[in-house]
């Protein structure tokens, strides 16, 4: 096309120069090639805006088919922290039962035992969408509620989650670090377990880990918006 304009923009140009022409039929002729040479820019640019937004739901399209499995890997995921951190609940409410007398049963203890020690924290699979997101393409999504739905999820809420585990493993690093300084061994290969949990001090650390609303919450925010992207991006491919 390049090839043609310049053929037409030396035509006019001829037309300009030929003497012989009267001056109204050169600038007809001149205007007729002026137009075609406008005409010939604007397709050629249309269709590089048309081939160049293709190329880019393209890329979007592939995003968005990559992310529906990202978020339903990190759904199943987060819905098991959720179920972890309620267990967790239970067991530091059970600790920190106020009951005057009140003594750990060994068979409670027993079974959430893996929810005293463990420390969950979500890793979400966002290295699709920071690699999308540094390469100025988010944009290109065209569905704007999708697109701050992703936003909101990725930069606002698995963010509020992160902080309130990383805080709570922190609490949590303080009973292990008492529980370690503390237990000792009995002769009969019994430990005094229940005793460290029992004393005032572990009482006190784990009155700091009973209470587990503010990570179920944010885990729920979190959960709600995953499943209503996913939807969203199934309505995309369903267009």
């Amino acid at each position: 096309m390049e090839h043609e304009i310049q053929g037409h923009a030396i035509k006019a140009y001829k037309t300009a120069k030929n003497p012989a022409l009267p001056f109204w039929h050169k600038v007809k002729e001149i205007g007729i090639e002026v137009a075609i040479i406008v005409f010939a820019v604007t397709l050629s640019i249309w269709l590089h805006d048309v081939s160049d937004h293709s190329h880019e739901q393209k890329d979007v399209r592939s995003f968005l088919t990559g992310l529906k499995k990202d978020l339903q890997s990190d759904l199943v995921q987060m819905q098991g922290d959720g179920e972890s951190y309620d267990s967790a609940g239970i067991i530091f409410r059970y600790l920190t039962t106020p009951a005057p007398n009140f003594k750990l049963n060994p068979d409670t203890i027993k079974k959430y035992q893996n929810f005293i020690f463990n420390t969950t924290s979500f890793l979400p699979n966002s290295g699709r969408y920071e690699g999308f997101k540094s390469s100025g393409k988010l944009g290109n999504i065209e569905n704007d509620t999708l697109q701050n739905d992703i936003t909101e999820l990725y930069q606002g809420l698995i963010p509020s989650v992160l902080a309130s585990t990383n805080s709570y493993i922190q609490k949590k690093q303080a009973l292990f670090d008492y529980i370690n300084k503390n237990l000792k061994r009995h002769p009969n290969g019994t430990n005094n377990f229940l005793e460290v949990l029992s004393s005032d001090e572990a009482y006190n650390i784990c009155n700091k880990l009973n209470y587990v609303g503010e990570i179920a919450g944010r885990y729920d925010k979190a959960i709600k918006k995953t499943k209503k992207i996913i939807k969203e991006i199934d309505a995309e491919d369903g267009r």
